[in-house]
């Protein structure tokens, strides 16, 4: 049951939401976690990560439903559904679960982050209503930001700035500038993510019109140069908040231990235009690549190895990026929202 469960949210994505989390918690935590009781930190902290897995494996199934339902509608039995993805909605379309308790789901897993984002409105005030309603509106977009060119960037937002300034006022009822910047960089890691598996896409995106960034560029060798060109933008966010902020230089770890993954990630993704015969082999500093032996009997190595790449990249600079937060992160000062409550007190005092 519970890996059946996995498989309809595609559980395996879960990294690219908990690792930004982590950023943010650690950050938190120097912040002002020693200020709080450690039960209400920790308690706000548990229930907010609960809240981004929901959300993340509610939007990873709504994608497959909304999909399914669309080729429903226009005429077509489950039995003649077939996605060029085998994995897709497999288990919607074998009829594990039916349409109708997809959709009972659906509305339990976004039910919850609803109520938990009411209550940490009432906690902490009306940033996290906005930032709730924006993440809510770009979840609902996400489907149909293929139509216009969005999707890396829509997924990239959610993931980064969204969901670690987000946490990290929730947590703190600040923003801090440096965590901005790890989060943008972040985020653009998750882009990569994405950038990889359209390339991999390509030829079926230009036949189904599905507009991504490599089809924008409207050329494979020239969308990998950008996507190299993004891994770099990361890098320059966190040499930047270094020199800015004249903080720890311990924060320039991502960007060196995870050097050697983007140049593998970058190297195999060019054998995947000019090589389609490699021999695909994972190694430790790649990260964990879960179900190897059942992938490759199922002839999907070409593309999942590119893909665990893509998104372990992201994890571990994300973990390496938490963990310098963890050792080092300190508030960068008061921010313009913090200056306003302190104005609003001092003239109700008056």
């Amino acid at each position: 049951m519970i890996n059946n469960f996995k498989t309809l949210t595609r559980a395996y994505s879960l990294p690219v939401s908990i690792t930004p989390f982590l950023i943010a918690f650690c950050c938190a935590y120097q912040t002002n976690g020693f200020s709080d009781t450690s039960y209400m930190f920790g308690a706000n902290a548990l229930l907010i990560l609960i809240a981004i897995i929901l959300v993340h494996l509610g939007g990873n199934l709504f994608d497959d439903y909304s999909d399914v339902l669309k080729e429903l509608r226009s005429g077509k039995s489950l039995n003649e559904i077939n996605f060029r993805n085998k994995e897709k909605a497999k288990l919607i379309l074998n009829k594990t679960y039916s349409m109708k308790t997809v959709g009972k789901i659906l509305a339990v897993m976004f039910a919850v982050p609803i109520l938990t984002g009411i209550y940490f409105t009432v906690l902490k005030g009306g940033v996290i209503l906005g930032l709730m309603i924006l993440s809510g509106i770009l979840c609902l977009f996400y489907p149909k930001s293929a139509k216009y060119g969005l999707g890396e960037i829509t997924v990239g937002l959610i993931f980064g700035p969204l969901l670690i300034n987000g946490t990290y006022y929730a947590l703190t009822g600040n923003f801090d500038p440096q965590t901005v910047y790890f989060s943008i960089a972040s985020g653009l890691m998750t882009t990569i993510l994405l950038m990889a598996h359209s390339i991999m896409d390509y030829e079926y995106d230009i036949t189904t019109d599905k507009k991504t960034i490599p089809v924008m560029i409207k050329n494979k060798p020239a969308a990998i140069n950008f996507i190299g060109f993004v891994i770099l933008a990361a890098y320059l966010f966190i040499i930047y908040t270094v020199i800015e902020y004249n903080t720890c230089k311990l924060f320039l770890l991502p960007v060196i231990l995870t050097l050697p993954l983007s140049i593998k990630l970058v190297n195999s993704l060019y054998d995947y235009i000019n090589i389609k015969n490699v021999q695909f082999i994972p190694k430790w500093y790649m990260g964990i690549m879960e179900n190897w032996e059942e992938i490759k009997r199922n002839n999907m190595a070409y593309f999942m190895y590119r893909f665990y790449l893509a998104r372990n990249l992201a994890s571990i600079f994300n973990i390496i990026l938490a963990i310098v937060c963890l050792l080092c992160f300190s508030p960068a000062g008061v921010t313009k929202i913090q200056q306003l409550e302190i104005i609003r007190t001092i003239n109700i005092q008056f």
